[in-house]
């Protein structure tokens, strides 16, 4: 069963980190050649189902550590845990922002058509996931070259 649970939450790793990076290196770069009437609805559209995709993958990801880390306890677990845990909390806190905080007055804005406040919104969101994948990679860093 262990080795279920590393599957599990690597899945869910590889889903988060992975659209965080594809979001920001592929589909943001691609999307700058749009007008920005086309460029705000679709942001907003990819976004909409990867914020989907990534409430999934947070509770895959918090249920296999759990299902892993019980068993251990936290007075055995290696350090690396500890700071995995603790990335993983600030990244589930900043994800929650951008989800129910930012992206709803930038969702509106695109379906209003406020073009700049849409832009605004989505550079906002743009920022936060710069620094959620950075924190995630660290994250992983210290979960797999920490002793």
């Amino acid at each position: 069963m262990p080795k279920f649970w590393l599957f599990i939450h690597l899945l869910a790793v590889i889903v988060w980190i992975g659209g965080m990076s594809f979001v920001l290196f592929c589909l943001r770069p691609a999307s700058a050649d749009l007008l920005p009437a086309q460029r705000a609805p679709l942001m907003v559209a990819t976004l909409e189902r990867f914020f989907v995709q990534v409430a999934i993958a947070i509770v895959a990801v918090w249920a296999s550590g759990l299902a892993m880390l019980l068993p251990v306890g936290m007075a055995a677990a290696p350090p690396g845990w500890h700071m995995m845990i603790a990335g993983g909390v600030v990244m589930t806190l900043v994800f929650a922002w951008i989800r129910w905080v930012v992206f709803p007055g930038a969702r509106r804005a695109a379906a209003t058509s406020d073009l700049p406040a849409a832009a605004a919104g989505l550079g906002r969101i743009r920022t936060l996931v710069v620094v959620n994948l950075a924190i995630g990679v660290l994250t992983i860093a210290a979960a797999t070259l920490a002793a």
